[in-house]
């Protein structure tokens, strides 16, 4: 039987919020994705623990995010992805559940490949909802960074809920995010949650943190995995999924209730 993911970080050092965003808030960085079991995770995190910290906040290391993702009716923003633009969008609002913070975040793909990421705060109220001040949030970015529209309305597409943890890089600024638990819902479709996988992010400045040196040391590879595309694919007949088929094989067993 596969080891439950329980990211094992009691005896780590700690860093705040603040201190996160000193080193490493990477609003403009590279990403690298890994689908790890426990083991696997368990056997990173020990080659890990000398050069990084554990984020805190009020005493606690692991939190609940709830997300909701924005598309067009015609999924643009998933077919942008599925089909490889170069040119994409990820729109979504997320509730810190455990402090009651809310963000509606855009990122975007800029040269080569970089991740570009904005966000608005948001009141908890309106997590789920795309107001007046978002969806124009959203077209002026758009803008700025693609000189055009996405060329539709956006709308709540998927939710999901994970916990996550938090690791900051102590020398160069990197930070490796632990999502685990993850179940996905649309209208009264959802799934179980998986709890025997976790998707383990590196952000860093060029791709190449220490990260994900450990995590290829232990045996992994980076996969182009994005929780939305897999989450509607896991609810959702006749997309086009050529990109997410073997991975959601291989990781995402089972499907909606």
């Amino acid at each position: 039987m596969s080891v439950v993911v329980t990211p094992d970080i009691a005896a780590w050092r700690r860093l705040s919020l603040a201190e996160l965003n000193e080193r490493a808030a990477l609003l403009d960085r590279e990403e690298n994705k890994y689908l790890v079991n426990g083991e696997s995770l368990d056997a990173a995190l020990e080659l890990l623990r000398p050069d990084f910290a554990v984020l805190d906040i009020n005493g606690g290391t692991e939190f609940t995010y709830d997300t909701v993702y924005f598309d067009t009716s015609d999924l643009r923003c998933y077919r942008d992805h599925a089909t490889g633009r170069r040119l994409r969008a990820k729109v979504r609002s997320r509730l810190y559940v455990d402090s009651d913070l809310c963000y509606f975040e855009i990122k975007l793909k800029g040269r080569r490949g970089r991740t570009l990421k904005s966000r608005l705060p948001y009141t908890p109220q309106n997590h789920g909802r795309v107001t007046a001040e978002a969806a124009e949030f959203f077209d002026d970015r758009m803008a700025a960074v693609y000189g055009r529209s996405l060329g539709g309305t956006i709308r709540p597409a998927l939710a999901m809920n994970y916990r996550r943890v938090t690791l900051v890089g102590l020398g160069a600024p990197e930070r490796v995010t632990i999502d685990f638990g993850i179940s996905f819902r649309m209208g009264e479709q959802g799934t179980d949650s998986f709890n025997e996988v976790a998707i383990v992010e590196v952000k860093s400045p060029d791709g190449r943190g220490l990260a994900d040196q450990a995590l290829r040391a232990v045996g992994a590879r980076s996969e182009g995995c994005s929780k939305y595309c897999v989450g509607l694919n896991l609810l959702t007949d006749d997309l086009p999924n050529h990109a997410f088929r073997r991975l959601i094989d291989r990781h995402f067993a089972g499907g909606a209730d």
